[in-house]
């Protein structure tokens, strides 16, 4: 058994509870199996290191031909099949008529804290699905690693598909090149109950626009002695999209430290919570029981809800008063900071060995129209990262979204998703990480420690982290 060592020191975040991966080595002499940050083939595209044989032509600088396809690859989604088994169950159907031959053998995988994990030792293993559906923190692992294709150089031009500022700034793989398809995500938007500020003297037709203003009404809410709560307390789910909205970067230029101890801005985010838990506008228990607000919510005394639109289906659901009374704004952030791209995503194995195929059903599953029909007719509340898909999205909505409440989130939200792009800090930000960064945070906000004793003492703990999984 060989324990392998991941190249440039952040690709084993994914591996973050065991400090590496363990891979038997077929002990083979193989220029396939060099390291991951070795040499090239006989192309740009770096060799990974993996306990098996890579095709030539997935690592040389030639274009994929997917004209003719045949045979089998395996498909694996997360968490997809319980709930939208049927459409997907359809949609392969649809591919294999249009391919004869061919063959898609679905499987799922739940999501969780071992998913990152789990995928990537199956990648390094040559056991990963031929093609993949991963978020945010698997492509950077998975791409940090080599372990996924060249899209740039195997299927030039298939990302002018996407929206410009999502397709721009996921440049995870070697060169800066793009290994990972754009799939759908949740923009986040605001949103707030209409009587709970009412009750407080806010006007209940105006959202706040940044997390200042947002702290400010919150504030007020705490202090109207109605029973309300201006603010949910954990800021497990959505610190990093609130930080990037105060134009805080949590990361030095090249990604290879954590550097935000002290900003200003992360200072006064911490402080504002502080004050706000300290006054009663946070609810005490919320630090420390589910990490969305979407429940609480539904309760009518909270004032902000969950920053993603498909929290309004349970609260319709749960509490049809405190839906109807819902408000819709935009999410907080400072001027000229861009909307966050935080999603899901379609990659294809570096290992595979089916690269025509693979690539060609990649392609089809993230192409405009089938972007939209899971969209639109999945059953899920989400939004299309395919440019035409988006506008098709926005001008045909769901049917879900007649009604007034969710007609606001979903323009709201498609607005937001027309100027997304990612912050990568956010795919760095992720498992044990994370969790030094909420356990400091929630400290501070509870009073056990100052605002900046808490940044500084999360920022050493997750440069520790950071440097110990490169080594």
């Amino acid at each position: 058994m060989l324990k392998k060592k991941m190249a440039a020191g952040v690709i084993a975040l994914a591996m973050v509870s065991t400090l590496g991966l363990s891979a038997c080595s077929n002990g083979s002499s193989d220029s396939s199996s060099s390291s991951a940050s070795g040499g090239s083939a006989s192309g740009s595209i770096p060799k990974p290191d993996v306990s098996c044989d890579i095709p030539a032509t997935n690592l040389d600088d030639s274009k994929i031909d997917t004209s003719k396809v045949e045979g089998e690859i395996t498909f694996q989604t997360q968490g997809l099949k319980t709930d939208f088994g049927d459409f997907f169950t359809k949609k392969i159907k649809e591919f294999e008529d249009a391919n004869p031959g061919v063959k898609i053998k679905w499987t799922d995988q739940a999501g969780g804290a071992e998913f990152d994990q789990t995928i990537t030792a199956q990648a390094t293993n040559c056991q990963m699905a031929d093609v993949v559906n991963v978020p945010s923190s698997t492509i950077l692992a998975l791409s940090k690693s080599n372990l996924l294709m060249d899209f740039d150089v195997k299927a030039p031009g298939i990302g002018d598909k996407f929206v410009k500022t999502i397709w721009g700034s996921t440049e995870l793989g070697a060169n800066k090149h793009h290994t990972a398809l754009p799939w759908y995500f949740g923009p986040y938007i605001t949103t707030y109950n209409k009587e709970v500020f009412k009750r407080a003297g806010l006007d209940e037709n105006t959202s706040p626009k940044t997390m200042e203003e947002m702290f400010d009404y919150a504030a007020k809410v705490g202090a109207d002695g109605k029973g309300d709560y201006g603010i949910y307390g954990s800021p497990q789910w959505y610190m990093t999209a609130q930080l990037h909205g105060m134009g805080v970067s949590l990361m030095n230029a090249d990604k290879t430290e954590f550097n935000f101890a002290d900003n200003e801005q992360a200072i006064k985010y911490v402080t504002r919570l502080a004050e706000l838990y300290k006054s009663g506008a946070i609810p005490k228990d919320s630090l420390t029981g589910e990490p969305d607000p979407g429940k609480a919510y539904a309760d009518g005394n909270l004032a902000f809800g969950t920053p993603n639109a498909s929290f309004l289906k349970s609260v319709k659901a749960n509490n049809a008063t405190v839906y109807n009374n819902t408000g819709v704004g935009p999410f907080p952030t400072n001027p000229g900071i861009k909307p966050v791209f935080e999603g899901q995503y379609i990659g294809v194995s570096v290992s595979t060995k089916n690269a025509p195929l693979s690539m060609k059903f990649a392609e089809w599953i993230t192409n405009a129209e089938n972007e939209y029909a899971w969209t639109h007719d999945g059953g899920a509340i989400i939004f299309p990262a395919a440019t035409t898909a988006l506008d098709k999205l926005v001008a045909n909505p769901p049917e879900i979204a007649n009604d007034p409440v969710f007609k606001a989130a979903y323009e709201e939200a498609a607005k937001a998703a027309k100027d997304a792009e990612a912050y990568t800090d956010v795919f760095y930000t992720t498992g044990a990480v994370q969790d030094s960064l909420v356990e400091n945070v929630n400290k501070a906000i509870r009073g056990e420690v100052d605002p900046k004793t808490a940044l500084k003492t999360a920022q050493d703990q997750m440069n520790k982290k950071l440097k110990a999984l490169g080594e």
